[in-house]
């Protein structure tokens, strides 16, 4: 079974942030301050020190860049161990907790319609991920990590009544592949594209030297969890937000 710490470390290099620190053996990472994921300090490895100066840089870097101190703690992953303890002694608390899904990849059905694989990010590609944003600073942000992601990759997007409906982004790296911005428009929703989407981008990692995908879901989010596991993906560990209230 694949360790937590290597989905974690596929996960830096296929998403990349905007600006980086190492923080004795921690990676602290700020982009615009929208994902938690390219917005907060990731403790994966731990190289000794006083942790309670690594929180502190951990803190001051996250206001150089203007965005909310965060830490994101994964189970089987998080170093120190005792980091959670210190985080909550110091007005620390968690939430937003989130499930890694992964199964790997033999034979995968085909999905029921066809979906585009592109290596390159089309005006096809912006616009379901531009509908499904909450808000325009969200979508410039995973605009802009997109445009550092690199390949192998590609850019799947489902049409519905030959308009754009869905989308989904893979990457793989180290034989993993990665799911990312899973979108679907809101006028198109409970159709089966995300099934055809996750479909499609499974049988190109697959093509592409990938023995297993994984995927990141809000453990609230049901409806997307079922969808997951009814294509065989399973929770392999998860993971939550650690910041102040």
């Amino acid at each position: 079974m694949t360790h937590p710490l290597a989905f974690e470390t596929a996960c830096i290099r296929a998403w990349p942030a905007k600006h980086e620190a190492n923080i004795n053996g921690w990676r602290a990472f700020a982009t615009a301050g929208k994902s938690w994921r390219v917005n907060s300090t990731w403790p994966l490895a731990w190289s000794g020190g006083d942790i309670g100066a690594s929180i502190d840089a951990a803190e001051a870097f996250a206001a150089q860049h203007g965005i909310r101190a965060a830490f994101k703690l994964a189970d089987g992953a998080t170093q120190p161990p005792k980091l959670a303890d210190v985080l909550a002694q110091r007005g620390y608390a968690p939430f937003m907790p989130t499930l890694v899904m992964t199964r790997t990849l033999g034979h995968t059905p085909p999905p029921d319609r066809p979906v585009t694989l592109d290596d390159e990010p089309t005006d096809s590609f912006w616009t379901p991920l531009r509908l499904a944003a909450p808000s325009l600073e969200d979508f410039a942000e995973r605009a802009d990590i997109v445009m550092r992601t690199t390949a192998p990759r590609t850019f799947a997007i489902a049409r519905l009544n030959h308009q754009p409906a869905a989308i989904g982004f893979g990457d793989v790296t180290d034989g993993l592949l990665g799911l990312y911005l899973m979108r679907t428009a809101p006028n198109a929703r409970r159709q089966g594209l995300a099934r055809d989407i996750v479909r499609a981008l499974c049988g190109w990692g697959a093509g592409n030297g990938a023995q297993s995908a994984y995927l990141q879901v809000e453990a609230s989010n049901e409806a997307a969890v079922a969808l997951y596991a009814a294509d065989g993906f399973e929770t392999a560990y998860s993971y939550t937000y650690w910041v102040k209230d």
